[in-house]
């Protein structure tokens, strides 16, 4: 038997939230006091770049490996989370050392290959058709076309860099285009459709299988609401606007329809719906111009934005997930551990949003930064406990 066969890859799941969360403290740290030979962009790239893969994506992949397998990983799988380490923890020392340069391009790039290597996976001989309910299926065949798709993004940087492009508006647009396909596609349509493949639904009606493929597909004109912040033109405010309507509109009447379901949530998963419907809002409030031409100034808010996706969403639902695959125990002090996440993901958020809104009547939360410091810090304690709670994967 090959080594990476016996990896215990739910555990290493929770080691990557902590050296994320690890990350994320030294992010806070670095705008309080100054860390020498460190650069803040440099960890910044690390940060983000090890959330999408060694966090989320490594995540999202095991639970996936795991439904496809009736509770097993096949071998192939396997391979795939192993090379999902390597790249991640790759891109991890490699940021952090030289920003993006040739090791770092080369560990993201094979973090590209590897997803679309996953995607075959999944895809090859309909494992998940025979496995889960149609509802399920539909989110989680979008999660990984808009996988593949966020891919066009960094793709299309080496050619906008050698056509002169980097400091224009095109440049940044591509990596958002990568942002938002991972977050508000495959990350978010994976976990939601995880979620449902855990529920006894019968064979949808035409009408909520419907607006299930407008809540989907909205997510490709959702990118419109990324390229608002450069002023693109009354055409692309309307679409980004369109597209934000009809994914809160969406996502409003699935909630309604499948109301009946909302007993078999669990708390944790109950705030992350809540999160969920809080985000759609916020599109919609960030196609009004006004609004939108502040939204873009305010850094904290774009910060909140991302973090109420992953922290305040993914998270939640990835931990839920966990614990129904029973790769965390359950019991009464993860129970107590849930409550205390999804107190600090609040408050952080609150923090996030709330500072902006201040600053209109000249209002500054004091030691603004020393708290977001300090909730960054109450983190670590959350995964260090669900990982003395996490089993052994079977083979």
């Amino acid at each position: 038997m090959k080594w990476y066969k016996s990896l215990n890859y739910p555990r290493w799941a929770i080691i990557n939230f902590i050296v994320l969360s690890i990350f994320g403290v030294l992010l806070r740290y670095m705008q309080l006091y100054d860390v020498p030979k460190l650069d803040y962009q440099f960890i910044l790239h690390a940060h983000s770049h090890f959330a999408f893969s060694g966090w989320m994506f490594f995540s999202i992949a095991l639970l996936i490996a795991s439904l496809c397998n009736e509770g097993k990983i096949g071998s192939g799988f396997k391979a795939i989370l192993l090379l999902t380490l390597i790249s991640a923890y790759g891109m991890l020392a490699s940021f952090s050392w030289q920003g993006y340069k040739l090791v770092s391009i080369s560990f993201s790039t094979l973090f590209v290959l590897v997803t679309f290597r996953f995607t075959y996976l999944v895809s090859h001989g309909n494992l998940l058709k025979k496995r889960v309910n149609e509802p399920a299926y539909i989110l989680l065949r979008g999660s990984l076309f808009l996988l593949c798709l966020s891919a066009l993004g960094p793709f299309a940087l080496g050619p906008l860099a050698a056509l002169g492009l980097k400091n224009t508006p095109y440049y940044q647009d591509a990596i958002y285009f990568y942002l938002h396909f991972q977050m508000n596609g495959f990350m978010l349509l994976a976990v939601l459709g995880l979620l449902v493949a855990a529920f006894p639904i019968t064979p949808l009606r035409r009408r909520s299988r419907l607006w299930l493929y407008v809540f989907v597909f909205s997510a490709v004109p959702l990118y419109f609401i990324f390229s608002l912040w450069s002023n693109p033109g009354r055409v692309i405010w309307i679409l980004a606007a369109i597209s934000a309507g009809l994914n809160l509109a969406s996502w409003l009447v699935l909630c309604f329809s499948f109301r009946s379901q909302w007993r078999n949530l669990s708390f944790i998963e109950r705030a992350a719906f809540i999160g969920l419907t809080l985000k759609c809002v916020f599109q919609v409030f960030v196609c009004i111009p006004a609004i939108g031409d502040w939204t873009f100034l305010n850094r904290n808010l774009i910060i909140g934005y991302i973090h109420l996706l992953t922290l305040g969403i993914i998270m939640p639902l990835l931990i839920g997930q966990f614990l129904r695959k029973g790769m965390i125990r359950s019991c009464k002090l993860v129970a107590t551990v849930n409550i205390l996440y999804v107190i600090l993901a609040v408050t952080y958020l609150c923090l996030l949003f709330l500072q902006p809104l201040l600053a209109l009547f000249a209002i500054v939360i004091p030691s603004y930064q020393f708290l977001l410091f300090l909730l960054c810090l109450s983190f670590l304690p959350v995964g260090i406990l669900l990982l003395f709670k996490a089993k052994r994967q079977r083979s």
